[in-house]
């Protein structure tokens, strides 16, 4: 696909990016912009939505930006939807929302209650909230992407909580597409690898051999449009760039 019909391909349509002010989302926020999305980009802290708008601004895009200060999250569904609804019906959701812990390595053995019960309410059931506020905002012909680690494939020896969670959000989100059975909107689990992102970047952590935040995002509006090989498969990995773009684990 030249670069003149990915700047086309989500002229019109309107898609909702929940984290988009995390380093992953703000990479799939400006992709989808330079697709000509509307994007209405979501995160809790206004500061850093503001910022967000700062950031695509200088890049240069031709699509619209709209930042909400929402929590996708938030247990109560009905008022994030209430909050949402006056953007009409979407034609797609990226959610990137979710917390790592604590980045020192914990056995299972040695995890406190809390940090357990922490982890769960960051990393998956606000997961299911966002799913249970978003989906009903989705048109028919819509599309959800979500994104899990590859620790939900395999062991994640000294941080089983980041793993147990993914594992439980590909789960969940599986779920949900089976229950729709092809009625609408469709749904995709994305389970990625490490993404370059700028934060990552500015503290020395890159590697060309891994997806880019903005792959993701281009990746994401090709799903939302329905083109390209891998739009009706609704399992994929995205692990690394040697690896491509799969429907089955890479080994």
């Amino acid at each position: 696909m030249s670069d003149i019909q990915e700047d086309r391909l989500l002229s019109g349509r309107t898609v909702l990016v929940a984290g988009a002010t995390g380093g992953i989302g703000e990479g799939m926020t400006l992709a989808l912009l330079r697709q000509g999305a509307t994007v209405v980009a979501t995160g809790r802290s206004e500061e850093r939505l503001a910022g967000l708008a700062d950031y695509v601004r200088e890049a240069g895009q031709p699509g619209t930006l709209i930042t909400r200060t929402v929590n996708v999250g938030d247990a109560d569904s009905k008022k994030v939807r209430a909050q949402l609804s006056p953007h009409g019906a979407l034609d797609g959701a990226v959610v990137s929302i979710g917390d790592w812990g604590s980045p020192e390595r914990t056995g299972i053995l040695d995890i406190s209650d809390r940090e357990w019960e922490e982890m769960i309410a960051s990393n998956l059931t606000s997961h299911f909230h966002a799913l249970r506020a978003l989906t009903p905002l989705l048109s028919r012909k819509g599309a959800l992407v979500h994104l899990s680690g590859f620790s939900a494939d395999i062991p994640y020896p000294f941080a089983a909580l980041v793993g147990a969670t993914n594992a439980a959000k590909k789960s969940l989100v599986r779920s949900l597409d089976a229950e729709l059975n092809s009625a609408g909107p469709r749904v995709y689990e994305l389970i990625i690898g490490p993404i370059r992102t700028r934060p990552r970047a500015a503290i020395g952590a890159d590697n060309p051999g891994w997806f880019s935040a903005e792959d993701l995002g281009r990746h994401a509006g090709r799903l939302i449009a329905r083109s390209g090989p891998y739009a009706d498969a609704s399992l994929q990995y995205l692990i690394t760039r040697a690896h491509g773009v799969r429907t089955t684990p890479p080994q």
